[in-house]
């Protein structure tokens, strides 16, 4: 799914100019790297191609990955002689992707009237290389952190070394031989996407732009949570068009997931932002593995042969994705006017301080607009003093509460299956046998033989 999103690199920050309140709000870690910002599937399935994918020829140029990795991977290409520097995301389904400010930048003409455009500007690997597309996909945004993504149609045809304890990645056009001797997932030949063949038939995606380790579809996120009762809840928050505009949704803390022979430890599981009508798909993604769930690992996915290869989980860990330790956010309308309203996990701490979703935000620590660096400090930082106050039916209410350290992961407890009213039936004599035997057991016992007493 390609995404189009704001974020906070080190060193940098971006402001996004938003109608709520004082007309500007700060995006900070929150929006950039913690609740990374997408344009989602939308734009993805839009511009999905049909094409098959064809290897590259003998000596053709690598792409030149730029380290360190400091929140998305990037990549450089060039506009003839503009050097321009790409999100690598296998989310994204063309080639290329470039921002539309990039392009008025450039000076170059953005052909169409929908979210997703051509545009006129030839990409190249190198300088003055041969282009590697002519006419690529632009997407309409105010603004954004870098010139575009680069996406899974390029992608594919390289064999990408993607080393997150060490914060490098690198392109070859072979795989070394020792790699193949790692643990695997393999790829669906033909598909747009980086697509996982699970034996139990769920569409499962790789998406190198989506910040957490794991995204659950929403028809599958209650069962998904009941297998996970003691885990902790929380919410994140972003903006897509494929939620239809600012959206925020549930995420627990979880110690473990197995998928094939990929053990994933103490990551955050969220709820997907995707909305499959706005998708215009048939079904759901049903899993999406983002970047978090390779933070601890090094991984070589091979385009040509369909493959992604893993090491064993490193001690390092180069990136981190930090847990909303209070369980609120705040959201404006989906197309970012005013009000900005709380959205509250149940039995957080800021449930228990007294807010509630749809609490609309009067101010924060003192601040009457949606600064999102306090909102950082209230809900990521241990021991930080949170005052927060809202309206709520004519009424304000002020919570104030102290973050919370970070509560201990769920563990994975499945619940087991309720029996059909045939299979109760079968069983009820059984069960009737069993209550009258635990009713006799639970008798107190009586000895037949006299007891002896000392005189």
């Amino acid at each position: 799914m390609t995404r189009v999103g704001w974020r906070k690199f080190r060193g940098y920050r971006l402001i996004l100019i938003l109608p709520c309140r004082e007309n500007v709000v700060v995006c900070s870690r929150m929006m950039h790297r913690l609740f990374l910002v997408f344009t989602g599937a939308l734009l993805g399935i839009l511009g999905i191609s049909c094409s098959q994918h064809v290897p590259l020829p003998p000596g053709a140029p690598p792409i030149v990955a730029l380290s360190p990795i400091e929140g998305l991977p990037m990549a450089s290409v060039w506009n003839e002689q503009n050097k321009l520097e790409l999100g690598v995301d296998t989310g994204a389904v063309q080639k290329v992707l470039l921002f539309s400010p990039t392009v008025e930048e450039l000076g170059g003409e953005l052909r169409g009237k929908d979210t997703i455009q051509s545009t006129n500007l030839p990409i190249s690997f190198s300088l003055n290389g041969e282009h590697i597309e002519e006419t690529p996909d632009a997407v309409m945004v105010k603004t954004a952190p870098y010139d575009g993504l680069l996406g899974w149609a390029a992608i594919r045809q390289y064999i990408w070394n993607l080393n997150l304890p060490t914060g490098k990645h690198h392109f070859f056009t072979s795989l070394p031989s020792p790699i193949k001797r790692w643990n695997k997932l393999k790829l669906i030949k033909h598909s747009d996407y980086a697509q996982v063949d699970d034996p139990n038939g769920r569409t499962v995606i790789i998406d190198t732009g989506a910040p957490y380790a794991l995204y659950i579809a929403r028809k599958d996120w209650e069962r998904f949570k009941q297998d996970y009762p003691d885990a902790p809840v929380s919410v994140y928050s972003g903006y897509s068009p494929a939620a239809g505009g600012y959206y925020a949704h549930e995420c627990i803390y979880i110690s473990s997931y197995r998928l094939g022979n990929l053990v994933l430890r103490d990551i955050v599981a969220c709820e997907s932002f995707a909305d499959k009508d706005l998708l215009n798909t048939n079904s759901e993604i049903d899993i999406m593995l983002g970047l978090e769930a390779f933070f601890r690992r090094e991984i070589w996915l091979d385009g040509p042969n369909h493959t992604v290869y893993f090491s064993e989980p490193r001690r390092r860990q180069y990136l981190s994705t930090p847990f909303n330790l209070s369980g609120i956010t705040f959201v404006p309308e989906p197309d970012g006017t005013p009000p900005c309203r709380a959205v509250v996990a149940q039995w957080s701490i800021a449930w228990e301080a007294g807010l509630r979703t749809g609490d609309q935000l009067v101010s924060i620590n003192g601040r009457r607009f949606l600064d999102y660096a306090v909102l950082d400090y209230i809900t990521l930082h241990e021991g930080a003093k949170a005052k927060i106050v809202v309206q709520r039916n004519n009424t304000l209410i002020t919570a104030e509460w102290v973050v919370p350290r970070l509560p201990s992961p769920g563990d994975y407890h499945p619940t087991p299956e309720a029996v059909s009213p045939e299979e109760y039936e079968r069983l009820k004599p059984i069960h009737e046998q069993l209550d009258q035997l635990n009713n006799m057991l639970s008798q107190p016992f009586e000895s037949d033989s006299p007891q002896n007493t000392h005189e």
